[in-house]
């Protein structure tokens, strides 16, 4: 990852080396997809996947062809170019297929694409998308300069988001594309842990168990696994089989519909204008959600979570309590903004059941590609283990947090009652999945659970704001 300050106008990271790029042939073709004169293009970042461009252009040549989104960015907007690796086609054509499908069916503020050639060998030297540029600056660079009223305004609009995006509805589990009608289809998963697509999923069993290697099969053996000791992968597989197993009655956030679920909702990827940033009234509003990259469509407990920056971490004692009121805050919002009953109670039913076997196994599987450092089997013996012992710790940031239960209402339940919550019917179905899980075992119930947010490998952000005065706004890490 890289970070872009404009007020420096410094680069902060382990950049790769440059791509061999022509820029007259940029602007050239900037020009002949806006028809406005581009005037020159400015490097913001580059990073492990992609080198940012800001094209500024002519605003005398401006006709009523010209895009408004580019006039109302002071005629400006993002070229972003690719770094050759695996599924770079596919997965530029599902980032600008899943945008183009948000600005479609929903009101969540995502970049228009003016221009795109994922032809590696094009004249410009890289895979290129042009793109709106996003007023505003990057919420993870405003958070903790906000109030905490101006947080819980922020909040509401992420709320937004996730409800938009459950409300966007899929029969399988898979990244969007065009099909050859030309028309969003849902196909293969595109991940970083994947070297190619698979699927799509009609369960999300099929889908999770992807994540393991073939040789994972029950029977098989894996070369991680010493001869005669049970193989870590296998074992991994079968706790979860068994926690999948006993899906009766069936969870309604494992099942279809799918929805649609961006794999990196942080606040790198949110940006947000903030009046108070010049002196002016009036809270943070939300003016863009960018950098699809690896977006898919997938069971709903992944797309209801807590965003990272309000989780609890042990090295900040002093944020607990303002994020559990923001915690809070965010479930009511959320609450509020989906369309009907069964929606809130399937929303209420996941935050109160987050659980180790499934979070557990998507940080250790899901997130990011093995390398070197992070043998399969091992990520497999420790998963499984966990499990079994019911050592999964509820976040990964805080040794002693226990999650927050929520009433039917939304309301945070106080701790002195998550006993007699955990006897309904919801967390009645949870002890017997975990009892399974746990293959008979008796542990503390809130041993394993967990809301820890499902991570996705660190990516570039792929835009930046300009404020109204024409300055460069932040880029994110």
């Amino acid at each position: 990852m890289s970070s872009y300050s404009s007020a420096d106008d410094s680069y902060e990271s382990d950049e790769p080396p440059e791509l061999e790029l022509d820029l007259a042939r940029l602007m050239d073709c900037a020009s002949k997809a806006l028809k406005v004169k581009c005037t020159s293009a400015k490097k913001l970042t580059r990073g492990v996947g992609h080198e940012i461009f800001a094209l500024k252009f002519r605003a005398e040549d401006a006709t009523d062809a010209t895009p408004p989104s580019l006039v109302h960015a002071g005629f400006s907007c993002i070229a972003r170019l690719s770094r050759l690796g695996s599924n770079t086609r596919a997965k530029s054509a599902s980032d600008i297929a899943t945008a183009q499908y948000i600005r479609r069916y929903s009101s969540i503020p995502v970049p228009e694409i003016y221009y795109h050639d994922l032809d590696p060998d094009n004249d410009v030297g890289a895979p290129l998308v042009l793109m709106e540029r996003m007023p505003g600056r990057n919420l993870n660079k405003i958070w903790d300069g906000l109030s905490l009223d101006g947080k819980k305004m922020v909040l509401s609009q992420i709320a937004s988001v996730v409800a938009q995006l459950s409300c966007l509805e899929f029969d399988q589990i898979g990244s969007l594309a065009d099909d050859e009608q030309g028309a969003v289809a849902v196909g293969p998963v595109i991940s970083p842990c994947f070297d190619e697509p698979k699927g799509p999923f009609r369960s999300t069993g099929q889908w999770m168990r992807s994540f393991l290697p073939a040789v994972a099969a029950p029977g098989s053996s894996s070369a991680e696994a010493p001869p005669g000791s049970p193989d870590p992968c296998q074992e991994a597989w079968a706790a979860l089989e068994r926690f999948l197993a006993q899906d009766d009655p069936p969870l309604p956030y494992l099942q279809p519909p799918f929805c649609l679920i961006h794999d990196d909702f942080d606040g790198q990827n949110m940006m947000f204008v903030n009046p108070a940033d010049d002196g002016s009234s009036g809270g943070p509003k939300l003016t863009g959600l960018i950098d699809f990259e690896y977006a898919f469509t997938g069971p709903r407990y992944f797309l209801y979570d807590y965003p990272i920056f309000i989780q609890d971490v042990s090295w900040s004692p002093e944020l607990y309590a303002d994020n559990a009121t923001l915690r809070a805050h965010f479930v009511r919002a959320i609450h509020e903004q989906l369309p009907n009953a069964e929606a809130r109670s399937t929303f209420i039913a996941c935050m109160n059941n987050k659980c180790y076997a499934l979070n557990g196994f998507a940080d250790a599987f899901m997130s990011m590609p093995l390398d070197d450092g992070q043998p399969l089997g091992v990520l497999a013996k420790f998963y499984a283990q966990d499990l079994k012992d019911g050592t999964g710790l509820p976040y990964s940031g805080r040794l002693d947090y226990i999650p927050e239960r929520y009433s039917e209402a939304a309301e945070a339940l106080p701790s002195s009652d998550y006993d007699e919550d955990n006897n309904n019917s919801n967390n009645d179905n949870l002890d017997t999945q975990k009892k399974c899980a746990l293959d008979g075992d008796h542990h503390d119930p809130h041993s394993g659970l967990t809301p820890q947010a499902t991570q996705g490998v660190d990516k570039d952000v792929a835009l930046t704001g300009g404020g109204d005065d024409g300055e460069e706004g932040d880029l994110g890490p």
